[in-house]
């Protein structure tokens, strides 16, 4: 599997050379182009926040024949046509098999929840949570790890990795709420953290 990191929480995850893309929100297109995600044959929302839906990118991709997924609550931006997906939703996307599972957004910076947030286990490997940063009854070897966020801190990034047993975590969700993941990469590495931070820049990517 290989997964490219894009701003903020967007991620291309290639399998046999099928690709889906997780969460084009609008951060995107301040340093790509809508034309480098041609070729995805799927993109997956795990919530509704503009950093992480972006209508120009959805509608352009709808457009050319990509089918959309998002849960309740985000297909309503989405609109016609969206799958909508539910916890536990188990999908087969060419060679991509993808779970659904619901978890809380992160309480916002009043205390109040954020709204409805579905994270994607693809092929029992990888697991992108959205803006979630606790979970129990998951075990998985990789994950996209939110390491900023309204009350998400680097504790609470650690604590989510230690959580779900990862040995490998890239670092996610810093390019609003700003943080330097490498001094967080650090810090973990000097916590003997039992998993890697993998940092990626922007357009990086890196096979699990």
């Amino acid at each position: 599997m290989k997964v490219t990191r894009y701003p903020e929480s967007c991620l291309l995850i290639e399998i046999n050379g099928n690709k889906i893309v997780i969460d084009p929100g609008e951060q995107f297109l301040q340093s790509h182009t809508i034309e480098e995600l041609q070729g995805v044959e799927a993109v997956l929302y795990t919530h509704r926040h503009a950093d992480h839906y972006d209508p120009k990118i959805a509608q352009a991709l709808r457009a050319q024949g990509v089918p959309l997924y998002a849960n309740a609550a985000t297909a309503e931006l989405v609109g016609e046509p969206c799958h909508i997906v539910n916890d536990g939703d188990e999908l087969m996307i060419n060679d991509f098999p993808v779970k659904a599972i619901e978890l809380p957004h992160c309480p916002m910076v009043n205390g109040r929840p954020g709204p409805q947030n579905t994270g994607y286990v693809i092929d029992d490997t990888f697991f992108h949570p959205g803006d979630g940063k606790e979970l129990s009854g998951l075990q998985i070897n990789a994950m996209a790890l939110p390491i900023a966020g309204p009350s998400i801190s680097p504790e609470d990034a650690y604590n989510f990795a230690v959580q779900l047993g990862v040995k490998i975590a890239i670092p996610v969700h810093y390019d609003v709420f700003v943080a330097d993941p490498k001094v967080i990469a650090k810090s973990f590495a000097d916590a003997d953290a039992p998993f890697e931070l993998r940092v990626l820049a922007d357009g990086e990517s890196t096979e699990i």
